[in-house]
């Protein structure tokens, strides 16, 4: 593996630990605090909102003044404020503290993603994004499961220590290790939506959105879906690390699959993601449930590195920042829309209810896109 792939993962993956640590705590730290199904929607929303609101300029001037720079403040300033999760007492307080952390995070992973883009052979531009991908799903999937843990037997905040410690970590390390690059200013685009022209990368982003909503509903009100069924906050963390360590071992896989079968992959994995979350609104048992979660992971996983990869393949190396850094916007937007649509839709219809619905939108804009892509 190429040396600054592997820090790049690294990196993320420590990051990606810290977010999951805290991952299936937050919605019911909120309800200790009094906060509703639309609350809780809303601070998760917000953790989107501002990574949308900063992740396109800083996309952009790392491909200017180095990628570097913004990884090693990202992680640091991320764990950092992370830690005083530990020190708020309303809802509006978690919202604030939840929203600078997710400006912060901005600086990370799109960042990161537009590196390994940049240092990617063209021949395996799916690997790569694999590999890279992989250090997320694996990060936020050994997460929850220590952070539920560590819940379960010293206390709610614990994870938020931990995450604060881990996110200064990776400043750490990406600043002692890793190579910076940077690009000709004179090469490298303003502030700019152009990318959303090119037919690929629209559906392809559309595509990501509708994913990651039917993503965010899983991860905002799985805590307070499954706790209903007696499975405890430990449980909670195991289900959540299963699903995310599988993901983590098939996206490599899924990526050399995009490499040889093309665009065909993206719908195989939106039907079998979204038939995850329609048995998931049918499941009320620890099994059941991890089925329905695991289903899900490996429609996803088919789908993330295939459309991430159509999305860039044809932009040149020094503008890739500003590609990653609109197109990762897919993930806030689908973030904020689901947990806040989605929220409205369980305090109306319930958990359940918003499941199914969630599952329906994903097939049928999913299915709408890749025909799209596919003309």
């Amino acid at each position: 593996m190429d040396k600054n792939l592997f820090i790049i993962w690294v990196t993320t993956f420590v990051t990606m630990l810290g977010v999951g640590f805290i991952a299936p705590i937050i919605p019911i730290y909120a309800q200790t605090l009094g906060a509703t199904n639309f609350e809780i929607g809303l601070i998760f929303g917000s953790f989107a909102l501002a990574r949308t609101l900063t992740q396109v300029p800083v996309g952009i001037l790392s491909d200017i003044y180095g990628k570097k720079f913004f990884i090693v403040s990202g992680t640091f300033f991320y764990g950092l404020f992370t830690l005083l999760y530990n020190f708020v007492n309303t809802v509006f307080d978690l919202l604030i503290v939840r929203a600078l952390t997710g400006a912060f995070s901005s600086f990370v992973t799109p960042v990161a993603g537009s590196y390994v883009a940049a240092i990617a052979p063209k021949d395996r531009l799916g690997e790569y994004m694999g590999i890279f991908n992989s250090a997320i799903t694996l990060g936020f999937g050994v997460g929850p499961f220590i952070g539920g843990t560590l819940a379960d037997i010293y206390g709610i905040k614990t994870p938020f220590y931990f995450c604060g410690f881990l996110g200064i970590l990776a400043a750490i390390i990406s600043y002692t290790k890793l190579e910076d690059i940077k690009f000709k200013k004179e090469n490298c685009d303003k502030i700019s939506l152009e990318f959303l022209k090119n037919k690929n990368f629209l559906y392809s982003f559309i595509i990501n959105t509708s994913n990651v909503m039917m993503n965010a509903g899983i991860i905002t009100y799985l805590g307070i879906y499954t706790i209903k069924y007696g499975i405890s906050i430990a449980q909670i963390g195991s289900m959540i690390a299963g699903t995310n360590l599988l993901m983590a071992a098939l996206q490599r896989s899924f990526g050399k699959l995009y490499d040889k079968l093309g665009k065909v992959v993206i719908i195989f994995g939106i039907c079998i993601a979204s038939c995850g979350v329609y048995f998931l609104s049918l499941s009320s048992s620890f099994w059941k449930i991890m089925f329905s979660l695991a289903t899900v992971a490996i429609g996803i996983s088919m789908c993330s590195p295939a459309t991430t990869s159509i999305a860039v393949k044809d932009i040149p190396p020094y503008r890739k920042g500003g590609a990653m850094g609109i197109f990762t916007t897919s993930i806030n937007i689908g973030m904020f829309l689901g947990s806040v649509f989605f929220g409205f839709l369980a305090d109306i219809f319930g958990i359940s209810g918003m499941f199914k619905a969630s599952a329906m939108f994903s097939i049928i804009v999913g299915f709408i896109c890749y025909l799209k892509i596919r003309e």
